[in-house]
Formats: C-alpha cells, structure tokens, sequence
C-alpha cells in the first residue's frame, strides 16, 4: 500500500504540462470567460443599451430626401395632348412637437437597459456561484478519496495483523473473516470515491473549457470568514432591498405602469410639424420649371377607438397588479434564502469546530482500543469500528467546512455583492494551507 501512494505521488509529480495547480480564482476566472450562456446575456446588455438611442431618436427631426423622374400626360378639351418627362428631386422635415407616447417609450428604453445590465450581473454572479460550490465538490470528492485511500490503508494493515495473530492463534477465524469483509468494503468505498472525483472534476472542465489541473489540499483548520454586521437582520433587509431578483422586479414595475401611461397617452393629442421643399426641373419646352415649398402644422387625436384602449388599458393595469405581486413573492423570497444562508453559515461554523473536537477524541480511542486489542482486552472487530468511527467524523468535518464556504459565497449573493474580492479571501485561505 506504500508503494502504491508513492506511485500516485510520483503521477502527479510527473502529470503533462497541463495539469498545472488550479485554485478557486483561476477556475472562475476560466468559467466567466467560457461560459456561452454568458456571453449571450452580454449581448443581450448591448442590444438593451443601444435601445436607447433609438427610442430617443423618435423625439428628434427626420430629414428624408429623394429624387425622381415623373412621365406627364396632359389631355385636354380642343388641345394637342402634352406628353413629357420631368426630373425633380425633394427634401422633407418632420418633427414631432408633442406626442406623450413616445416620450414614454424613451423611459421604457432606459428601463429595459437596466433590467439588461442587472440580468447580466445576475447571471455573472450565479456562474460565480455554481463554479464555487462545483469547485468545492472536487474538493470534497479528493477529500473522501483521501480519506477512503487512508482508510483502506489503515483497514489492510489491521488485517495483515489479523492473519498475522491468528497463524500465531491469538485470532480466530471469525476475526479473519470480519477483517477481510471489511477490506473489502474499504476497497468498495476507494472505488466510489475515484468515480465521484472524475465526475466532480468533468463538471468544473465543462464550466471551464479546459482539463483542471491539480488541486491543493484543504487546510484542517476551520476557515475565517467574517461577516459584518454579524446580524440577520440587517442581511435579509439588505436581501429585500438589493438582491437582483427584488431589482428586476422593481424595474418590472416601473416598466408595467409605462405600459399603462403608453396606453393613456393615446388619448391625447399628437401635434407634429412637417415641411417639404420639391423643386422639379422644365420638361423639354412643354412645361415650366416648378418648386412646391410646404409647411404644415398638424394635430390629431382619436375620436372613437371601438374600446380598444379602454381593453388594452384594462389588460396594462392587471399586469402591473401582477408585477407588484411578483415584486412582492420576490422580496419575501430574498429574505427567506437570505436568512436560510445566514443560519447555515453559523451551523456549518459550530457543527466543524465540534466535528474537530470530536475527531481529536476519535484519535484517542482509537489509540487506546489498538492498544487494548494487542493486550487482549479489545477485539479485532472493535479497531475496525475505530477505525470507521475517526474516518467518518473526519469526512463530516471537512464537510462542515465546505458548507460553510457555500454558505458564505450565498449569502453574499443573495445581497448581490458576490465579486471577485470574495472569491479571492476564500482562494487564499484554500492555497495559503488555512494562514
């Protein structure tokens, strides 16, 4: 079994170029870069910016101009008819002076770019997100790898003591077998744990885009992450005021009652200039040289819709009580992840420093019952049970300790201040061995 982790040591030591050491920063760096869904919602940002301007370009003066060659046929009573051609060439201003419906769709465009650029940012935040909870499964898979290669180490020793005293007949057969079901079951456990690493490590290579390297070992030591305040309250009040969700669905809001003012507006009056200036050249000696130059100031408004405004308003005003209302579930919602991430951090932060303590105690029994078992006093069965019981407290530790880590990276996101800041302090921790 020595031998067999000096192999795998010198695997790694001797692993192709690529599989250079990942930490936690470089992998979500890779994954933001990556990520196609992304990059779509980033388009979606410039797409939504550039609405903008063409909203606003609804309210400014359109110039058009044009040329044209006209056929002409004049036929009158007791006269020759004329026939000729005509070249003329035309410019045309309009300039809406007031129309309410457009200005309202000015706001509705700034609106839409902002609900683009917190889509963006949401979705930015939740690929953080799920590549750090996906790069913790790796490392909790190596860890349980770890921990199932020690295990059936410790496991396969017992039972070379095992046959070991029984040639000697201080075991029976019964010890023999329990050892070797148990190595059995350990080896089980190792191959379990090889599987669970390569699946775990494939999802963060998809996130990525490329192999992942080597990773380093997670410190023992319980992770230091402070929040302030170390309050609750002020957290969920911050949910309810700024996570992304409670913004989108504020800018909703705002968005379903322009729908409404849009629908209102057409009931008012929209007065607009326009003016064109059409010079058209003479027709061969049949006809004058003409200039047309016109001015005109129009206001219209409608009279009688057959209801269709009245409909259309009516069905604006249920999807802005329904935004409200989604608003509403939202706010609730950030709050209850809010407060959730909140207790789960304090569990995960109690539960790993009595998982410690524990695991300390474990050592110590174990000590003792192999101790008791070469003087007769414990049974094979019992350094087996040890042995499982200090393994299995161990796993749950680190355990612990990736819980925590998740719940930190929630609950900064839930107030939508997950960055890279973040990433970086939990980064260190995991490369620095926990200094």
């Amino acid at each position: 079994m020595i031998v067999a982790r000096v192999v795998l040591v010198a695997a790694v030591v001797l692993a192709p170029a690529y599989a250079y050491a990942d930490d936690l920063m470089s992998v979500v760096t890779d994954a933001l870069d990556h990520d196609a869904e992304l990059a779509g919602v980033r388009a979606d940002v410039e797409i939504g910016r550039l609405g903008v301007p063409r909203a606003r370009a609804a309210l400014l003066p359109r110039i058009d101009a044009g040329w044209g060659r006209t056929y002409n046929r004049i036929v009158m009573r007791d006269v020759p008819p004329m026939r000729y051609w005509q070249n003329g060439w035309t410019v045309s201003l309009t300039q809406p002076l007031f129309d309410w419906e457009r200005w309202i769709a000015y706001r509705q465009a700034g609106t839409a770019a902002a609900k683009a650029e917190l889509t963006y940012a949401r979705a930015r935040q939740a690929l953080m997100l799920r590549t750090g909870r996906a790069y913790f499964d790796v490392l909790a898979a190596t860890d349980e790898l770890t921990r199932a290669t020690d295990y059936l180490e410790a496991v396969t020793e017992q039972h070379a003591i095992t046959v070991r005293r029984q040639a000697a007949g201080e075991a029976t057969l019964i010890d023999v077998r329990e050892a070797q079901a148990q190595l059995d079951a350990a080896r089980l456990q190792q191959i379990d744990a090889q599987q669970a690493v390569d699946s775990r490590r494939r999802i963060v290579e998809t996130l990525t885009g490329r192999p992942l390297g080597t990773i380093a070992r997670v410190p023992d030591e319980q992770p230091v992450l402070r929040i302030d305040p170390d309050d609750s309250g002020y957290w969920v009040a911050q949910a309810e005021q700024k996570s992304y969700p409670v913004q989108i669905g504020q800018l909703d809001v705002r968005d379903a009652g322009d729908d409404a003012r849009r629908v209102r507006a057409q009931r008012y009056p929209v007065v607009n200039l326009t003016a064109s200036h059409t010079p058209a050249g003479a027709a061969a000696g049949f006809a004058q040289p003409t200039t047309t130059t016109t001015a005109m100031l129009t206001i219209s408004i409608p009279l009688l819709t057959g209801g269709d405004i009245q409909a259309r308003l009516g069905q604006a005003l249920a999807a802005e009580d329904k935004a409200g209302s989604l608003l509403q579930a939202a706010t609730r919602q950030a709050g209850a992840d809010t407060r959730e991430a909140f207790q789960r951090l304090y569990w995960a932060r109690q539960r790993g420093e009595l998982l410690g303590r524990l695991v300390q105690a474990n050592v110590r029994t174990l000590d003792a019952t192999r101790i008791g078992y070469q003087v007769g006093s414990r049974s094979n069965l019992d350094v087996l049970r040890a042995y499982e019981t200090l393994f299995a407290s161990r796993k749950a530790r680190l355990d612990a300790h990736y819980e925590m880590l998740a719940a930190y990276l929630t609950l900064k996101a839930d107030v939508a201040s997950l960055d890279f800041d973040d990433i970086a302090r939990i980064s260190g921790w995991l490369a620095n061995d926990g200094r």
